[in-house]
């Protein structure tokens, strides 16, 4: 018997970074912060290889936006 894994292509366009494909995030966390006297949400993702990356303001809720609609 063979096992086959897919992944599905989960792409997420922000304002300032372009293209984001979600399909190999193993962890995504959001968060608000003060920043520069402002309430800004702060999106940390941690990837299937362990890297992270953090994503600011309308990046962070655009990312949000589509983790909503593919629920």
């Amino acid at each position: 018997m063979t096992l086959t894994t897919f992944k599905f292509l989960i792409l997420c366009q922000t304002p300032t970074r372009g293209y984001v494909s979600l399909a190999y995030a193993r962890q995504i966390r959001f968060q608000k912060v003060h920043f520069n006297m402002s309430l800004q949400t702060v999106c940390v993702i941690i990837w299937s290889n362990g890297d992270r990356e953090t994503f600011f303001d309308k990046d962070a809720q655009a990312i949000a936006q589509t983790l909503v609609k593919i629920r």
